[in-house]
């Protein structure tokens, strides 16, 4: 692993695997069928992967790419046109019926891009040209390896907008099924309920940490407008009531459900409409910027995806049918930080002590992440400095952490930030697999 880390040093590229299992066939046909839509599964596993790694890249001490593409509907199209651009390798077939397919990018390229498309729709101050340069030294390693896994299907879990334009067309003639894969047929029903119920509210939480990401003037995001009066902070989950459910997709090797809500960005806008009215007191945003904040937004509909395991007393079925899954799996992992600034008794106080302490929970929550054990001698810490190729994906994993509110007590800021622990283990497990299949 030692001359894995120093061949990382030496490169200078992104590159991405995508991994998924196809399910063997009995006749040439079916078996030439198979390989193209593990082609198809390993393509967007790779799309989506690295999408994440790079929305998961930290800017500065605020801000992470996620908050950087919801500036504008043209940041985003742009982020994700760059991701699509990027080249694949040929696919790799082997006997157990996998494929493999490789995605590389320049971290240059990666920098020089967002620094343009900076430039050509960036309207905020709290991201600059040098933070984007800083990049290689926030990463703190030359490469960013993802890898991916999962059956082939011709239902995929959520991608980017309009991904699915570049990938390999479903084989002519396929009829599309939505068969349980066989690992969910051992959990009984209100246990698998439970689990799309968790992911749900997960993708619900993420659903509004993108809203508030969104920005109503060049000086003011949706979060800032939020924490500013007590009145707007307690109604602010009110911006995400009428979402609703887009996609379900069970995982077929591992008891790991995911859920993509939605909600159309009108009924977003009408909420904060109603929040400004009721109860802003400020001049810091006006219902003009609201009213402008639709305009640049243009696409319909915002979605979030969360995750979610069955109860923990369910574990022994995924267990039983050869998956080793840890006792935290099934868990909500969750820490508290605290902050304060000289100015707190005023509302730019209030907000960056909010922020110190978002910071310093999201420190105890990498330390506390980095602190489970997959085996009685390993734990993600270890499995992390020993696999440089899912390093960065579990740090996109730590970015999408979910911030609460942040209350005050004295010259003091509390927040609590929280991870399901089934995304952390989704990343592990999935490098385990191609591992254990390559060894």
């Amino acid at each position: 692993m030692k001359r894995v880390k120093s061949l990382v040093a030496s490169l200078s590229f992104i590159c991405v695997f995508g991994a998924v299992v196809s399910v063997r066939a009995g006749d040439p046909a079916s078996d030439a069928q198979n390989k193209l839509l593990a082609k198809r599964a390993a393509e967007a596993d790779c799309y989506r992967k690295l999408a994440e790694t790079v929305y998961g890249v930290k800017l500065n001490s605020e801000t992470y790419v996620r908050d950087f593409v919801t500036e504008s509907d043209e940041i985003r199209t742009s982020v994700n046109t760059f991701v699509k651009g990027i080249r694949l390798g040929r696919p790799r077939y082997f006997d157990d019926g996998t494929c493999e397919v490789d995605g590389e990018v320049t971290v240059a390229k990666l920098v020089r891009s967002l620094k343009e498309i900076h430039t050509k729709h960036y309207r905020g101050s709290s991201v600059t040209t040098t933070d984007i340069q800083n990049i290689k030294e926030t990463l703190k390693k030359e490469v960013i390896r993802v890898t991916g896994a999962g059956a082939p299907r011709s239902s995929l879990p959520e991608l980017p907008e309009g991904f699915e334009d570049v990938l390999t067309p479903l084989p002519d003639g396929y009829v599309v099924t939505r068969s349980m894969p066989d690992i969910w047929k051992t959990v009984p029903g209100q246990a698998r309920l439970k689990a799309v119920r968790g992911a749900r509210v997960d993708a619900m939480r993420r659903l509004l940490e993108q809203i508030k990401g969104m920005r109503l003037n060049s000086n003011t995001l949706v979060r800032d407008f939020v924490t500013e009066y007590d009145e707007i902070s307690t109604e602010s989950r009110g911006m995400i009531n009428g979402a609703q459910e887009a996609h379900t997709y069970y995982h077929h090797d591992d008891l790991i459900v995911e859920v993509t809500m939605e909600i159309p960005v009108e009924r977003v806008i009408t909420k904060i409409k109603e929040l400004h009215t009721q109860h802003y007191k400020g001049s810091r945003v006006t219902t003009t910027d609201i009213v402008n904040t639709k305009k640049t937004i243009k696409r319909k509909m915002i979605r979030a995806t969360g995750s979610a395991v069955p109860p923990s007393r369910f574990m022994s079925a995924a267990r039983s049918a050869g998956v080793t899954m840890p006792d935290w799996t099934g868990t909500r992992i969750k820490t508290t930080g605290q902050g304060t600034d000289p100015e707190i008794q005023t509302a730019q106080g209030k907000l960056r002590a909010a922020r110190a302490a978002e910071l310093d929970a999201q420190r105890k929550l990498v330390e506390q992440v980095y602190g489970l054990s997959i085996s009685s001698t390993t734990s993600v810490r270890d499995f992390v400095t020993e696999n440089d190729e899912i390093a960065t994906q579990v740090d996109a994993v730590l970015a999408g952490a979910v911030a609460g509110q942040a209350t005050f007590e004295g010259d003091i800021a509390t927040v609590s930030v929280s991870l399901a622990a089934s995304n952390v283990w989704s990343v592990v497990h999935q490098q385990m697999l191609i591992v254990k299949r390559r060894s």
